[in-house]
């Protein structure tokens, strides 16, 4: 498992600032060397997407003529535009299982079976949400679903074993301090660990990078951001902002499909791992979400 390390940010970054005149905000990000523009969409942009959906879209432009292309939670479409037509990465394959719009299969990533397997997977912070319950605002999941702590992880092992050979997947995850939030999990660098040691995807064929919100505007919609590449040990501490909808600090899973036969085994009994968080938080998360979703207009 390749891990991108960097060097740690100058700690007086780490505080989120709120004062726009003084703070030196970008129109760029750097990850593993690359200049990224941040998004400025407004569409449900009040963290991690200000930095997944670019990403997605240079990782989607590099693999346009690697077809067929699956899409795992329907993130992207609201963010296309003329410019995805022009680098040709509109046409995919979507699933998930609760959002329903034309052209998107309704279907659990543990349950599709495919004829072709694919040259291409994408998910952005998706990952997090399979196998939990429902989200606090009522809009996708399933209500009083038992939940697995580990089906997270064995989606991405599906993932692995849906590509076919040299495939590539790109996956976007909220990590931090290992979190049972009830909707979602955060991953952390432990949780990540049972990719390799517990599901068996080869560690060569996995690489990981980090990146840090370090500064946002205190506004609810759009506010701009700036965020860092940094090493796995300095997001140790790191939860998710509940209040806020959104993650501080999200991993990049890259995989590739290497030649070697791949075992896919999920029926294994679960990992004791030290998850934060508690039923009374978990309660206090779906109040919040309620009253969010009551409050909030379409598209923030």
């Amino acid at each position: 498992m390749t891990i991108y390390d960097v060097s740690p940010p100058d700690t007086n970054t780490l505080i989120p600032a709120i004062n726009a005149a003084s703070t030196p905000w970008e129109s760029h990000f750097l990850f593993r060397g690359e200049r990224h523009i941040y998004n400025r969409i407004a569409y449900n942009n009040r963290a991690e997407r200000a930095v997944e959906i670019p990403l997605a879209f240079a990782f989607l432009a590099s693999r346009r003529q690697h077809v067929p292309i699956l899409e795992v939670g329907n993130v992207l479409r609201h963010y296309e535009n003329g410019l995805s037509d022009a680098l040709e990465v509109r046409h995919r394959h979507i699933v998930d299982k609760f959002e329903r719009a034309e052209g998107i299969d309704n279907i659990d990533i543990l349950e599709l079976e495919v004829q072709e397997k694919y040259q291409t997977i994408i998910s952005i912070s998706t990952m997090e949400h399979i196998g939990q319950n429902c989200a606090p605002t009522g809009q996708f999941g399933a209500r009083n679903l038992k939940t697995d702590l580990e089906a997270p992880l064995k989606a991405i092992a599906r993932i692995y074993d849906l590509l076919a050979p040299d495939g590539k997947a790109f996956l976007t995850v909220p990590f931090g301090r290992l979190i049972d939030g009830g909707w979602y999990i955060q991953f952390s660098l432990d949780y990540l660990e049972l990719l390799t040691s517990k599901y068996g995807i080869p560690r060569d064929a996995l690489s990981i990078g980090y990146l840090k919100q370090v500064a946002f505007e205190r506004q609810g919609s759009n506010p701009r951001q700036r965020w860092l590449e940094v090493a796995a040990d300095d997001l140790k501490n790191v939860y998710y902002d509940t209040l806020r909808g959104g993650a501080r600090a999200i991993a990049v899973l890259e995989l590739n499909k290497l030649p070697q036969a791949f075992g896919l085994n999920l029926e294994q009994p679960p990992t004791s791992l030290p998850y934060a968080g508690s039923p009374p938080i978990k309660i206090l998360f779906f109040a919040a979400g309620l009253l969010r979703r009551g409050i909030q207009r379409p598209g923030r």
